[in-house]
């Protein structure tokens, strides 16, 4: 019966949520809290929503604090001369703009951190997309299936939570996953060149592009994206781009390394970059408005997914879910297990969080797996090969970043970008096959 309560409010949330009826926000709040109450879980609902809310505060804390730091080095100009080649190499070409835009993505995203990838990828180059009046959703959909291919790095949430999950090492999961990745960036390439070929034939000739106007979604974005406004330029500090370095790098190499907490090294860093760049208190309290409408309906959104990842774990429905889900492999099937995890992962990394199904999912299928002989690196591998797809799940709180720093609707990205991250994923898997990282049955 809760499985099945489970599903029903999956169903409902995504339902609402891509028929445009309610915000995101409202879905991610009024959904549980309803479920909740038919569930019967009316009298420890107060404590249930606090315990979500509090899981996910670290991450609220890290993005708001991410998202302020790289806007802030991005106001000093530290990527001005990268900004520079990329327009240098996509000139006033459609095609190469799309491909720009998936290099520099794959190039920006091995940080990890889906956030600060997404506000330099827009930064870069949103202005180049509005001069030519292309369609802004091309860039959001390559930026997130090129976001989720880089997300397979050793150090990316993915790859460690499974691993985590699995009780194995993470160097032993990834290793065989090189292939695989590379392959996957292929495609992201090949697919970026398809779309920006596209959008180059239905803009025509550069000369018939002169007096074209922005596409559709290509309103005027919030001051922290719009790179070469001439009232930023008091902001420009090119006399520190060295320093601005030397910080980016100071608060990035721990972040890979994973030497030390990352809201620490974030919270820190935007302290330094303020009062390096900027110490008047006057400008600093001005760059803090100017940021705000980047920063804060994303954080808003992730304390809202902590209601509804709480009410998932706290009712009993995420157990009640990986029971029901396990119980469908049959006990003969185990070395079927990997491909059955990573054809599983498809959907249910799309439309319930990771977290549920790495650390709710994932070792019940695993242990099944193990009685044939199938190690767990295996089941591990096979349950990060959908990232490209679940990129553009409606559960990723820096998609919305995205979305809010591009003025662009979920369902007017999506309708794009799930094919494109599902034919990425596909080819993720089939290489993993062929090599033999995912085992064949």
């Amino acid at each position: 019966m809760l499985t099945w309560l489970t599903l029903a409010m999956l169903a409902a949330f995504l339902g609402l949520v891509l028929s445009g009826r309610v915000s995101v926000v409202v879905a991610l709040v009024g959904v549980p809290i309803v479920f909740a109450l038919l569930a019967g879980a009316g009298g420890d609902l107060g404590g249930i929503v606090g315990d979500g809310i509090a899981t996910v505060a670290p991450t609220a804390a890290l993005i708001l604090f991410a998202v302020l730091f790289f806007s802030i080095l991005l106001d000093a100009g530290l990527f001005d001369p990268l900004i520079t080649v990329l327009r240098r190499f996509a000139r006033d070409d459609p095609m190469r703009v799309v491909l720009a835009t998936a290099v520099l993505t794959l190039l920006v995203a091995v940080d990890g951190d889906g956030s600060s990838t997404y506000i330099i990828v827009v930064s870069a180059l949103l202005p180049v997309y509005r001069r030519l009046g292309m369609r802004v959703e091309l860039l959001a959909v390559v930026a997130v299936m090129a976001a989720g291919t880089a997300t397979l790095l050793p150090w990316g949430g993915p790859v460690i939570k499974a691993a985590t999950a699995l009780d194995v090492d993470v160097v032993e999961v990834y290793a065989p996953l090189v292939v695989p990745q590379l392959a996957g960036a292929a495609a992201v390439l090949g697919l970026a060149a398809v779309l920006g070929s596209r959008e180059r034939s239905r803009l025509g000739a550069p000369r018939e592009r002169v007096a074209v106007a922005p596409a559709a979604g290509t309103d005027p974005p919030s001051a922290a994206v719009q790179g070469d406004e001439p009232a930023e330029q008091d902001l420009r500090r090119p006399r520190l781009a060295v320093a601005n370095l030397v910080l980016a790098l100071a608060v990035m190499a721990p972040l890979i390394a994973g030497r030390v907490e990352p809201v620490l090294l974030f919270v820190a860093g935007t302290v330094v970059a303020l009062l390096l760049n900027y110490p008047d208190p006057a400008t600093q309290a001005r760059l803090l408005r100017r940021h705000a409408p980047n920063a804060i309906p994303v954080t808003v959104l992730i304390f809202a997914a902590g209601v509804f990842t709480g009410v998932l774990s706290g009712t009993g429905m995420a157990e009640s879910l990986a029971t029901s889900l396990a119980a469908l492999v049959p006990p003969d099937a185990g070395a079927a297990v990997p491909l059955a995890t990573a054809l599983l992962a498809f959907p249910l990394t799309f439309v319930v969080q990771q977290d549920t199904f790495y650390f709710g999912v994932l070792p019940v299928l695993s242990g099944a797996a193990a009685q044939f002989g199938v190690p767990a690196e295996a089941v591990a591998r096979a349950a990060v090969v959908a990232q490209p797809l679940h990129a553009y799940s409606p559960t990723v709180a820096a998609l919305f970043l995205l979305l809010g720093l591009l003025r662009l609707d979920y369902r007017a990205m999506v309708r794009l970008g799930v094919p494109c991250g599902l034919a990425v994923s596909a080819v993720v898997l089939a290489v993993a096959l062929l090599t033999g990282a995912v085992p064949l049955p």
